[in-house]
């Protein structure tokens, strides 16, 4: 046995290597959505039977392949479409063997092993083929989920990927309110044995079906109707080095195909809103149950491909064409806080609002030169705003904003007077269509063409009816592939294919904006002329709290976009039958492409509104539901005013890998896997160099030598003596692309191997054992995250004006911009004095890919009544995981480390955040400085935290590097039962812990924190199954009924899904001063009110020592800024709230004839109406020991919707 291991071994290296010569010149593959089946042919001794005709019929398809068996019996039919074969063996001397109804699943091994009887070819032994129960083939981690679950089980808009949960080690990390098949960033959201959501690679048909969205995320680019998905499977864990390009799991769908019978659907979804219950929030306002609706209709017709008198394609030539569409409508709960004014309020009255806030006059008050502030400002009488002083572009612009649609929420004064949710959103138009093709040309050539296509547009947030709030947002998907599989004789086949996905990111303001004409509103004609037509869109309002509130007025802040990601691969795979050994190898190569137009109303305009004009003063004032804000809308006076020039980038990124693997079957009972794989992923490129690459850590910037003699003149005691800063420096810059470093942005490595085994021992007819490790990496391109374009954009303000009282002023609304010239972005052109002032981020110039070290151990037994149990031990070490660090970080030797606020801290905090006169100022007693917002004072000041930075000159400096580790440990356990009897059941339970170190506590920490996992749900429970009413023809009860009673009482079914999962960890976000003990309390004493034990900390709440005890006030309550923090940001058990859903669904059939049925469905999607408050998505418990709210749940909106049913006609032929 060693030495037919060294010889695998040989062959897989050899492989590699012609893996490597071949890539280029037939560009291989990866990934399968096709089964096979393998066995081995015996005589009655069990000795192998070699020269057997093995022959294997696709049923449906009346298509034979045929094959011949080798010396050691063995044989592989390879390339089966998910289906039901038979499967005949002749051999001289023996009788015909065949094997009837053998089913075979996606990507699925189906291990047949025939004993032939000795007779004559001319008697037949004829078997029916149960369903695989054991895997005896390899150790691969998973769960299928079959035709029968993906048809019949609830699944909300028709959408397969809400099933993925079914299988074991996997954890929902999506939002549960983002789950239409349009919502591709949520709807496959599930990490997998330790490897965080959105990772892993999804395929439809064998081919990558993903884009990209945010970085390190793999988001869904199509997504198939449930009607036409013939199967899919969810594999955790896969040894076989055929799999890569993820480092997490790998979920294949597999579309219907066309067979010799024309086949056909025709159904009406649809989501009556009467039928949906209230949410937890709306019943405790006091609301009416928000209106929805959704509409989904959809056909898919398939058969052989007929042409009369031209083409007759049957049992050659097939095809599949499908539709399905949604029209639907949603609430869109943020509108309970945001209001539009009444009509008293667009006057200028205030007066019904006077106890609660004051408006005052913005050209009042008393300037104090020296610092700066305002104070006594004037109210307007009565709280009125006169007529007069209303400016005219907001009584032109109040119109297009529309009129409250009732009375204000409970409890508030306008806030919510807008809840229409008929108006929230609303879903213009979805439509999908699909396309195959399969065509055999010949025994050994057979082929599929399919293109499928998607365009989704929506309009968001448009409470009002006008056509100038909110988002117009859409996408479209197009997707095609080929496919051929080429028999070279019976141990040698080649399947090759390539793919092309593009999906398209598209965002505007509503229709009928483009080319909007700013003078209609008041605007100055220079403002209007300065900005391209095609950019021109009505300009953007938004309103603010300067302090905390709840409810603010209506703003229309909305971006315009046009981001297409394109992907291209091509691939192959050689397979080959060696005696024992099954071998494979081949390769692939993907080309991603991203190109970005990004646009938002900024760029017509954006005019941000507080109370910092319309308070008392200066100092900060309470603005209640924003109506001070509202106030300076109406004066036309803008806080905030900005006209973007914003980049746009073309990127790309190319991935190579080969592999070769072995199925090395030992004996009948032992089969060993081996294989080894190698990936390499080129760098990001931006194909006009428009962007950052690294930073250049020893440059020294022309203004160090100023800055150096301007510290040595300043006279400061604290900041030279106390805090021993005794000189300053200017390092450091930025690198661009091409003209500091190549196209590429970063060196890739080129050592991705990654080596896989496993094995699956048969102990008996009921038992296998089975084990594997693997190894797997992340990626580093075009998926890694975008280009950096510090340079490339460039904000216009307007500069303040001296108001009547010798303060600042903003410029009128209805001057703005009028005499302001373009500021244009300068690019590359500065080199290393790019962004001084600014924050900035870069690339790490020689990054590692993170790897993940997969292993797993288990044993899959058969039990009484057809049910199998399988129990694994997963386990998961990730390293070298890429993490984020702020390395222009204050030193830790800075911070202060007491557990609560004393005169020593408060003194530290005093000295840091004090001002000095700017070193980098050209002239220190000028206000001539380095530009960029760390130096906004007209003095020219700097805070001595800043100078003591080790880059001073600029303000946080985000880099990457390869410190990240994690460590996942799990035992995964599945029960089921096939369907039999009328019924079918399938138990899967995960219980895991998953510990990462993938954050720092402190910016300048040497090593992230090692706690418990953002993504960590301990438990996780999944059940589903079906149950036929047993009456009705064929069935226990009323057998024989007539056909009407049968159409009444026969046909019908309940089927459901029910999902348990423990809550993630609650992130605390903010450092506190924890006193010690047990954060956590009791499950049973967890309230809405008291999540934790609060006591733990110093809070408002009133714990010892209280947060007025130094030196006054609650806010003392939260550490200072410059504290050295030991609190970890996760705690193992203070948790999120767990999920608890069920979906029940009752279905009837009426049978028109043998081939004709109408099918009726009703569902129930969280049929027990269990709210959701707290997922990662939103929600949790208030985590700032400063708020009164400290430690409540306090979300606004619920993070799952409340129960809804779909009801739907379908008609089957």
């Amino acid at each position: 046995m060693k030495y037919k291991v060294r010889k695998s071994m040989r062959i897989l290296a050899g492989l590699i290597l012609f893996a490597a010569a071949s890539l280029f010149s037939s560009s291989l593959h990866a990934q399968e959505l096709r089964g096979k089946i393998t066995g081995r042919v015996m005589d009655p001794n069990g000795a192998a039977v070699a020269g057997a005709t093995v022959k294997v019929t696709d049923v449906a398809r009346s298509t034979t392949t045929t094959f011949t068996t080798n010396a050691d019996g063995l044989f592989d039919a390879l390339y089966l479409l998910p289906g039901t074969y038979q499967v005949v063996v002749e051999a001289s001397g023996f009788k015909k063997s065949l094997q009837d109804k053998v089913q075979v699943e996606i990507n699925q091994t189906r291990h047949l092993d025939i004993s032939l009887d000795v007779g004559t070819p001319q008697e037949t032994v004829t078997v029916t083929a149960e369903a695989a129960q054991l895997n005896v083939s390899d150790a691969n981690l998973g769960q299928t989920i079959d035709r029968k679950r993906v048809d019949e089980l609830p699944s909300i808009h028709g959408d397969p990927y809400t099933l993925m949960g079914l299988s074991p080690g996997v954890t929902y990390t999506g939002s549960s309110r983002l789950d239409r098949p349009f919502e591709p960033t949520h709807i496959a959201g599930f990490a997998m044995n330790g490897v965080r959501g959105i990772r892993s690679d999804l395929l439809i048909d064998g081919a990558p079906s993903t884009a990209t969205a945010n970085a390190n995320e793999v988001i869904a680019s199509y997504v198939p109707p449930t009607d036409i998905t013939q199967e899919f499977k969810v594999q955790t864990t896969t040894y076989d080095a055929q799999f890569g390009n993820t480092e997490g799991g790998v979920t294949s769908i597999a579309i219907k195909s066309g067979t010799n019978q024309l086949h056909g659907t025709a159904y009406y979804w649809i989501e009556p809103g009467g039928w949906a219950a209230n949410d937890f929030f709306g019943n405790s306002r006091g609301q009416a149950r928000p209106f929805t609706f959704s509409n989904r209709p959809g056909f898919s017709v398939s058969g052989p491909v007929i042409i009369p008198k031209l083409y007759n394609g049957k049992n050659k030539t097939f095809f599949l064409f499908s539709y399905e569409g949604i029209r639907d409508s949603r609430p869109r709960f943020d509108a309970n806080n945001v209001w539009v004014p009444t009509a008293a309020l667009a006057s200028g009255d205030f007066s019904a609002y006077v106890s609660k806030v004051k408006i005052y006059d913005p050209l009042t008050g008393t300037f104090n030169a020296t610092t700066g502030a305002i104070t006594n400002r004037t109210p307007f009488t009565n709280n009125i705003i006169p007529a007069n002083r209303i400016g005219p572009v907001a009584k032109a612009v109040l119109p297009f904003f529309g009129s409250p649609k009732g009375g204000p929420a409970a409890g508030f004064l306008v806030n919510g007077n807008i809840f229409d949710s008929t108006l929230a959103e609303k879903t213009r138009k979805y439509d999908n269509f699909t396309i195959k093709i399969d065509h055999n040309f010949t025994e050994k050539d057979r082929f599929f063409w399919r293109y499928s296509w998607y365009n989704r547009d929506s309009s968001y947030n448009n409470y009002t009816g006008t056509d100038y709030i909110g988002d117009r947002f859409g996408f479209i998907s197009k997707q095609t592939g080929l496919d051929e599989v080429h028999t070279f004789n019976a141990n040698t086949v080649l399947n090759v294919r390539y793919g092309y996905n593009r999906f398209i990111r598209l965002s505007d303001a509503p229709e009928g904006q483009a080319g909007f004409d700013l003078t209609t509103l008041g605007f100055p004609a220079s403002y209007n002329s300065m900005i391209p037509t095609a950019l021109r869109r009505f300009p953007r309002f938004d309103f603010s709290c300067s302090s905390s509130c709840t409810g603010t007025p209506l703003g229309n802040g909305h971006t315009n976009e046009n981001r297409p990601v394109d992907s291209h691969f091509v691939t192959a795979v050689l397979n080959r039958i060696q005696g024992k050994h099954s071998l494979k190898f081949g390769g692939e190569m993907r080309i991603y492409r991203e190109d970005d137009n990004f646009r938002s109303n900024n760029q017509t305009g954006q005019f941000g509104f507080d109370n910092t004009y319309t308070r008392i003063g200066s100092a900060s004032a309470a603005d209640v539901e924003g109506l001070g804000a509202f106030a300076a809308f109406l004066l036309g006076y803008p806080t905030t005013t900005q006209l973007v020039r914003a980049a746009d980038y073309s990127e790309y990124s190319k991935t190579y890998g080969f592999f070769a693997n072995d199925d090395i079957r030992l004996s009948k009972k032992l089969t060993l896997g081996l294989g080894l794989r190698w990936e390499f992923e080129t760098p990001l490129v931006e194909r006009q160099n428009k962007s950052v690459s690294g930073f250049d850590f020893t440059y020294t910037q022309p203004l160090e030598a100023a800055a150096k003699a301007n510290y040595a003149a300043l006279s400061d005691t604290i900041l030279k003596t106390t805090l021993g800063l005794t000189d300053i420096n200017a390092k450091g810059g930025l690198l661009f692309a091409s003209k500091d470093t190549g196209r590429g942005l970063y060196n890739t490595p080129k050592n991705g191997f990654l080596p896989r085994a496993s094995f699956a021992y048969q102990w008996n007819d009921k038992t296998v054992f089975r084990g594997g490790f693997g190894l797997y990496q992340g990626f580093l391109g075009e998926r890694r995250g975008d280009v950096i374009q510090s340079g490339y954009s460039q904000t216009t303000t307007v500069p303040l004006t001296t108001g009547p009282n010798g303060g600042p002023l903003p410029v009128l609304l209805s001057t703005a911009f009028s005499n302001t010239t373009i500021v244009e972005p300068t690019g590359n052109s500065l080199g290393r004095q790019t962004a001084l002032g600014q924050n900035i981020s870069f690339f790490n110039q020689n990054p590692k890919v993170s790897k993940q070290a997969r292993w797993s151990f288990g044993i899959q037994r058969e039990l009484r009544g057809g049910w199998v149990l399988d129990a694994e031990y997963v386990g998961n070490h990730g390293y070298d995981i890429e993490i984020t660090q702020n390395i222009n970080a204050l030193p830790l030797k800075y911070l202060t480390t007491d557990n609560s606020r004393t005169t020593a801290m408060q003194t530290n905090n005093s000295n840091l955040g004090g001002s000095v006169k700017s070193p980098f100022c050209t002239n220190p007693s000028g206000s001539v400085c380095v530009s960029g917002a760390l130096y906004p004072n007209a003095g020219g000041t700097i805070t001595r935290r800043q100078l003591l930075l080790p880059f001073p000159e600029f303000g946080t400096i985000n880099g990457t590097n390869n410190d990240g580790k994690s460590w996942y440990n799990s035992g995964q356990f599945t029960l089921g039962k096939r369907f039999s009897k009328g019924y079918d059941l399938q138990f899967a339970y995960t219980r895991s812990k998953w510990i990462e170190a993938v954050e720092y506590l402190n910016a300048a920490d040497p090593l992230p924190n090692r706690a418990i996992a953002a993504q960590d749900a301990p438990n996780r429970f999944s059940m589903s199954g079906f149950y036929e009413f047993p009456f009705g023809k064929g069935k226990q009860f009323l057998s024989h009924a007539s056909r009407w009673a049968d159409a009444i009482i026969g046909g019908w079914q309940i089927e459901g899904t029910y999902t348990f999962q423990s809550g993630f960890p609650l992130r605390f976000a903010n450092d506190a001063f924890y006193l010690g003990g047990k954060i956590s309390i009791p499950k049973n004493q967890e309230t809405l009110t008291r999540w934790f034990n609060t006591d733990a900390f110093v809070s408002v709440l009133g714990a010892t020592p209280t947060c007025a005890a130094f030196p006054t006030g609650s806010t003392n309550c939260a550490s200072p800024a410059d504290h050295l923090r030991t609190l970890p940001f996760y705690f193992a058990d203070v948790r999120m709230q767990t999920v608890n859903n069920a979906d029940l669904g009752l279905r009837k059939d009426i049978h028109v004839n043998e081939r004709m049925k109408v099918q009726l469905r009703m569902e129930f999607i969280n049929a027990f109406n269990h709210p959701l408050l707290s997922t990662l998505s939103g929600g949790g418990a208030n985590v700032s020991p400063s708020s009164s709210a400290f430690g409540t749940v306090s979300a606004s909106n619920q993070q799952n919707y409340a129960r809804r049913a779909q009801l739907s006609a379908k008609f089957i032929f």
